[in-house]
């Protein structure tokens, strides 16, 4: 009889990591769907929580570069804006296997609001700070800390989705998220300057990037209140690892080793495992569309095409809003679908509408692209998350769902810096358009590879059939 890929991970882990036994989320003989998992109190609350919070995060993240702009003197302002993305992207790329591994030794709720409740106050903070100092650095200090308590909030937040709801509603609670993910998006794009631009804030002696700031700190209390009401509602449901007692000399000495050899031992068994080195592969075509949107869709709305940011705004929000339609279709009749399927087949036809907007380069095309993009880019990663749910076991989901967000992150700026190199070369070397060809150019990949995989798998399941 062939182990499990679970027993292997199970039997990797040293003792005191392995997992308990957590009260099991009985199976429902309801269909699963979006309105299915949010009756769902316990999984209620997480949503309604993170709407919140997660809109607070886009004027969060406008009220820093409302901040930069600020302060920006002289042709300085692009090189703040590149040093607040690294503050973006750094924790989750420095720290994430291991805040992962850390979280799975924790409760997930107790790490999460107490991740809400230091991020509450750590926000509120950065204005006061800006006004003590008059520099961005220690904004960007207290703004990497802040991320980096994102990074442990966001895994222990996907670890413990699959103790709120049964194994046959992961893909209906995913589909959820994300659109709560996306209609945050759509929210903070359109309206987030308009809120935060508001003079009724000057009331209270604030300026617009204060607003963002305080905004975002509320709707992180809104997010612990959630929390707190998970707790109560889940009270004699255990959610964190069974631990032997260790000896406390040997506490401080064993700790680090036995968290690295997690990652490691982990993510080796994870790599033998079908289907989850499948998922984590897939990652590459999203972070090389999203890179490519970020690189040449961005600039070239903005500049090119003559859009300014507005066009930028205006086409994010289509993205977003596209996302929302795809999150609703997939929460509704996606557990009919091959989620395997799904991600080549969503991947192919983003790749072809890439060479579409590539072809026939102008605002109008991008606008559709866009929007029927972010339809499909929606389920291919709501079946990603459920895939990496429904493969991960307990006492490594939190470790997996952070390398999941390292390697995409990674990816993302790799495939952002050979992108922008591109068609920097390409430009230097007079070529016409690179930015037009560069878009084209990696559609056809993503396309090719969307192909290839679902080719694969149809040769898969025929072979299955017939063996």
């Amino acid at each position: 009889m062939t182990p499990s890929p679970d027993a292997d991970i199970v039997a990797a882990l040293p003792r005191d990591a392995s997992p308990a036994r957590p009260a099991p989320v009985p199976s429902s003989a309801e269909s699963p769907s979006l309105h299915t998992v949010l009756r769902k109190p316990r999984f209620g609350f997480l949503v309604a929580g993170q709407t919140v919070s997660q809109l607070g995060d886009k004027l969060h993240h406008m009220a820093l570069i409302a901040l930069v702009g600020a302060s920006a003197t002289g042709n300085r302002g692009g090189l703040d804006l590149a040093a607040l993305s690294v503050v973006f992207t750094a924790p989750v790329i420095l720290f994430g296997p291991i805040a992962g591994a850390l979280v799975d030794r924790w409760s997930k709720r107790a790490t999460m609001i107490a991740c809400d409740a230091l991020r509450a106050l750590l926000v509120t903070i950065i204005p006061w700070l800006f006004a003590a100092t008059g520099s961005l650095w220690p904004v960007y200090a207290v703004a990497f800390v802040v991320f980096l308590l994102g990074v442990f909030f966001n895994a222990a937040k996907m670890a413990l989705i699959p103790e709120l709801v049964p194994r046959e509603q992961l893909l209906a609670a995913n589909a959820a998220l994300t659109f709560v993910g996306r209609f945050a998006t759509v929210l903070g794009i359109v309206g987030g300057g308009v809120i935060i631009g508001l003079a009724f804030w000057g009331r209270f002696g604030w300026s617009d990037f204060a607003a963002g700031f305080y905004l975002d700190g509320a709707s992180y209390l809104v997010s612990v209140l959630t929390l707190l009401a998970i707790v109560l509602q889940g009270r004699g449901v255990a959610d964190r690892p069974a631990a032997i007692p260790v000896p406390p000399d040997l506490v401080v000495k064993r700790g680090l080793s036995t968290i690295v050899g997690d990652v490691g031992r982990t993510l080796g068994v994870v790599w033998r495992d079908r289907t989850m080195r499948f998922t984590f592969t897939s990652l590459a075509s999203l972070a090389l569309f999203a890179s490519t949107v970020y690189v040449a869709m961005t600039y070239s709305v903005q500049t090119v095409l003559g859009r300014g940011t507005k066009g930028v705004g205006y086409l994010g929000g289509t993205l977003g809003a596209g996302m929302i339609v795809g999150s609703l279709l997939v929460g509704t009749i996606g557990s009919r679908w091959d989620k395997r399927q799904t991600i080549m087949v969503g991947s192919a036809v983003i790749g072809f509408l890439m060479i579409l907007g590539g072809v026939f380069f102008s605002f109008a095309m991008f606008v559709p692209v866009a929007f029927v993009g972010g339809a499909l880019l929606a389920p291919v990663m709501v079946s990603q998350d459920t895939l990496l749910h429904e493969g991960a076991p307990p006492a490594a989901r939190a470790l997996i769902f952070s390398t999941k967000d390292l390697i995409l992150g990674g990816a993302f700026m790799l495939s952002a810096l050979a992108v922008g190199g591109t068609i920097y070369v390409l430009g230097r070397l007079g070529v016409d358009e690179p930015y037009r060809l560069s878009l084209s150019a990696v559609g056809l990949a993503i396309l090719v590879t969307g192909v290839a995989g679902t080719l694969s798998l149809v040769a898969e399941k025929r072979g299955a059939r017939s063996g």
